[in-house]
C-alpha cells in the first residue's frame, strides 16, 4: 500500500494554504480529529485567518471547506462523503436547526469563543443537487469601530461626511453591492454621534454588531415584524438618530424619508451602482422628487479593494498602454510608480492583506436638490455633481493605486472601468 502524503487521510485533503489552529496546521490536527473537534478547528483557523465567511460546499467527491478572506474564497479542506453529512449535521445541531430537514432552506445562529473573543455565527443552508450547502458568517460579538479616516476616506471626503453627520435631521444613504462595507461605514458614522445625549436606534436584518448605547432592533419575518413595522414603532420612541439596515421596498422608503423630514437623522443602505443612481432608485420607490430634495443630505457610494501585503510589496513602473487603459494620460504621470505583492506566507501567497474602501460622495447641495426636485436623469445629476466637486469611484480607486495602497488588478476588478 502506498504511503499517504502529509495532510492526506480518508476524510481530509491537503489544504491550499497553511491555516493555523492552537495545535498547529489545520490539515495536520484535523486529520485524526472526530467531527466535533474538526468543526472547532475549522472555526478557529477561520478566525485566525481573519475570514469573514466559511462555505461548506457539497461536491461529488465530498465536501469542500472554503474561507472568504479579503473578499475572495480559498479552498481549505476536502472532507470525504462519509464525514461530510456528520459535519453538516453537527453545524445544524449547534445552530438549533432541524437536522432531519434537508429539502428546504434554513437559517440559524450560534455563539463561539476563540481565545478571549466572542463571535456571533450566522448560518444559512440551501439544498443543492449534491446535498446541503452551508454558508457561515462570522461576526465579532462586540466590534470596535475606528475613525472614519481608517475606512479609506480621503481628507476632503472625511470633512464632507462629518458635515453630513452634524446635521440635526435628514437622510444619509450608503450604497454599493453586497459585501462592499456599507454597514461598517454607517456604524462608524454612528460612533461619531453622542449616544449619551441622543436616542440612537437601529433596525437591522440581522443585527450585525452590538453598539453600546444604541437601541438595536432586529427584523423578524416569522412574526411579520418587517423594516416598515419596526420603523413605525421606533418613531414612537422619540428617536434622534435612526439607522435602517436596508431600504428594500416602497413602504420602508416612504417611512424613512418621512422620518428625515420630521426631525430625525436617518442613516440607511440602499442598492445602486453609484451615488447619482441612488436618486433614481428612490424615484423607483415612488418617492416624489420634491420629497427627496427636501430630505436627502448626501449619498456615499463605495467599494472595497484589497490592500497590498506590506511583507512582500514591490514597486514597478507602469507602461503607457496600462495608463491609457485606466483613462490616464501617460504624459501627465511620467514619474508615476505602482506597487504589487509578490506573495508570501503572511498573505497566503495572494499578495494582498486586508481591505480598504474607495468612495464616491455626493452632497445634496442646492444644484443637486433642484435637479432632484425636477426629477431629472441620473446622467444630468452625475455631471452636475462632478462639476461641483464630487470625486468618482474611479478617481478614488486610481488614487489608491497611485499611492501604492492597492493594485491595478483590483482597480479593474472592483470599479468596473
Amino acid at each position: 500500500m502506498a504511503r499517504k502524503k502529509k495532510g492526506e487521510s480518508d476524510a481530509l485533503g491537503e489544504a491550499q494554504y497553511d491555516f493555523k489552529t492552537r495545535d498547529g496546521s489545520l490539515v495536520d490536527v484535523a486529520e485524526q480529529a472526530p467531527v466535533p473537534r474538526l468543526l472547532d478547528y475549522i472555526f478557529e483557523a477561520a478566525i485566525n485567518a481573519n475570514s469573514t465567511d466559511i462555505h461548506l460546499d457539497q461536491h461529488e467527491d465530498g465536501l469542500v471547506v472554503r474561507y472568504r478572506i479579503d473578499g475572495m474564497l480559498h479552498d481549505v479542506l476536502n472532507v470525504a462523503p462519509s464525514t461530510a453529512l456528520a459535519l453538516v449535521s453537527r453545524v445544524k445541531v449547534l445552530a438549533n436547526m432541524d437536522i432531519v430537514e434537508r429539502r428546504h432552506a434554513q437559517d440559524g445562529r450560534m455563539s463561539i469563543s476563540i481565545g478571549e473573543q466572542d463571535h456571533d455565527i450566522r448560518l444559512a443552508t440551501v439544498p443543492t443537487t449534491m446535498g446541503e450547502k452551508v454558508a457561515i458568517r462570522i461576526m465579532t460579538a462586540r466590534a470596535s469601530f475606528g475613525e472614519l479616516g481608517e475606512l479609506g476616506f480621503e481628507p476632503k471626503q472625511i470633512e464632507l461626511v462629518k458635515q453630513f453627520i452634524a446635521r440635526p435631521y435628514g437622510l444619509i444613504l450608503a450604497t454599493g453591492p453586497v459585501g462592499s462595507g456599507k454597514t461598517t461605514t454607517l456604524y462608524s458614522a454612528l460612533m461619531q454621534i453622542n449616544r449619551r445625549t441622543d436616542n440612537v436606534m437601529t433596525i437591522e436584518d440581522p443585527v450585525e454588531y452590538r453598539v453600546r448605547g444604541a437601541n438595536q432592533v432586529q427584523v423578524n419575518t416569522r412574526v411579520d415584524f418587517s423594516f416598515a413595522e419596526g420603523l413605525r414603532a421606533m418613531l414612537r420612541q422619540d428617536p434622534d438618530t435612526i439607522m435602517v439596515g436596508e431600504i428594500r421596498d416602497n413602504e420602508t422608503a416612504r417611512i424613512a424619508v418621512w422620518a428625515a423630514l420630521t426631525g430625525v437623522l436617518v442613516f440607511s443602505t440602499i442598492h445602486s451602482n453609484d451615488a447619482p443612481s441612488t436618486v433614481t432608485t428612490l424615484f423607483n420607490f415612488d418617492i416624489p422628487g420634491f420629497i427627496i430634495s427636501n430630505s436627502l443630505v448626501g449619498v456615499l457610494a463605495q467599494r472595497l479593494v484589497r490592500k497590498i501585503c506590506p511583507h512582500c510589496k514591490e514597486e514597478y513602473k507602469p507602461d503607457d498602454d496600462l495608463l491609457k487603459q485606466m483613462g490616464v494620460n501617460p504624459k501627465d504621470h511620467k514619474k508615476l510608480t505602482f506597487a504589487r505583492g509578490r506573495g508570501c506566507k503572511e498573505c497566503f501567497h495572494t499578495g494582498y492583506s486586508g481591505r480598504i474602501g474607495v468612495f464616491e460622495i455626493m452632497e445634496a447641495n442646492e444644484e443637486i436638490k433642484d435637479l432632484i426636485f425636477r426629477q431629472t436623469t441620473r446622467e444630468v445629476i452625475r455631471q452636475v455633481a462632478r462639476d461641483t466637486g464630487m470625486q468618482t469611484l474611479k478617481e478614488s480607486a486610481f488614487n489608491k493605486v497611485a499611492d501604492g495602497v492597492t493594485t491595478v488588478e483590483e482597480y479593474f476588478r472592483v470599479v468596473y472601468v
